[in-house]
């Protein structure tokens, strides 16, 4: 299995390439965003990071002179929704540009969008609920610049637990890396000194189907490895999407009941149905609870008042 630890590399040997949309997967604690953050990595290092604000900037200039207020960054073109901070030995710290995911698309008059980056490395984590492919189709303005994306020398990284959640619009021209794992090498202090993910590499959206539902090895195009000399733990932060278990909680505890006995008593029934809901309500699903009907009343004369 070949090791890569250079995207220059990556590209030459056509794993992926600069302008392409990669789709990361795999199960929970496999190492999806740890693999992403190799990647933005790569793409801050000196040598990549000044190519392609070189090549940003002559986008720039470009659309400067038809009148436009564009101005590329001055050190690398990586954006992303969450934190992550490049510490690679003899090199200067140095992070990603924030960016929201749901600001990614064409400028149109229905919702706001940012100005993307020419040239611009974007990594999306958690994205299967902005590229639901649950929803019948996505909006025009999404898919145009997934579509088009290539024209900017854009590259897209979207990082999901569950490759089918991301709508077909986007799975159709993606190319999807699974984690299968990740291995972390030690020294003889305890330090993580090496970082190793197992890759599946599938390129048609087709095979995926396929691999899933029969987990026919035949389907994978390419088994690599990638590589990170140091520690990729301390480059970006596990703990990112935590606050989002405790949005409008500040004043909720923990319920600690400890679980009972069935007791054949009024008072046991009654407590039991507080724990399990046999009628599920419509916030369950997202849904807004409807509004008690008013109750119709009848006048002396037969007419219905309210």
């Amino acid at each position: 299995m070949k090791i890569y630890d250079d995207i220059i590399k990556i590209f030459e040997d056509g794993i992926f390439g600069p302008t392409d949309i990669v789709i990361i997967w795999g199960k929970r604690r496999r190492g999806k965003s740890s693999l992403a953050g190799m990647f933005m990595d790569q793409f801050m290092r000196p040598k990549i990071a000044k190519n392609d604000v070189q090549t940003s900037k002559a986008i720039c200039n470009q659309i400067r002179e038809a009148g436009y207020n564009i101005h590329p960054p001055t050190d690398h073109t990586v954006f992303c929704d969450t934190f992550f901070e490049s510490k690679g030995f003899g090199r200067k710290r140095n992070s990603p540009y924030k960016f929201n995911g749901i600001d990614f698309g064409l400028p149109n008059e229905t919702h706001n969008t940012e100005l993307l980056c020419p040239c611009g490395r974007y990594f999306l984590d958690e994205t299967q609920d902005l590229f639901d492919s649950h929803r019948p189709s996505l909006s025009t303005f999404v898919t145009k610049s997934i579509e088009l994306s290539g024209q900017m020398k854009i590259f897209l990284c979207l990082i999901a637990q569950r490759p089918k959640r991301i709508h077909i619009d986007i799975r159709e021209l993606a190319v999807f890396i699974e984690v299968v794992k990740m291995k972390k090498v030690y020294n003889k202090y305890g330090r993580i000194i090496e970082c190793f993910w197992e890759c599946n590499i599938i390129y048609e959206n087709a095979d995926l189907e396929q691999y899933l539902n029969t987990h026919d090895r035949k389907y994978i195009d390419k088994r690599v490895m990638f590589k990170y000399k140091g520690n990729i733990f301390n480059c970006y932060d596990t703990n990112y999407f935590l606050p989002m278990f405790f949005r409008n909680m500040e004043n909720r505890d923990l319920i600690l009941e400890k679980t009972k006995r069935t007791e054949f008593s009024t008072s046991f029934f009654d407590e039991y149905f507080k724990n399990r809901v046999i009628d599920i309500p419509d916030s369950y699903f997202g849904k807004k609870p409807k509004s008690p009907k008013k109750e119709e009343v009848l006048s002396a004369d037969g007419k219905t008042v309210a």
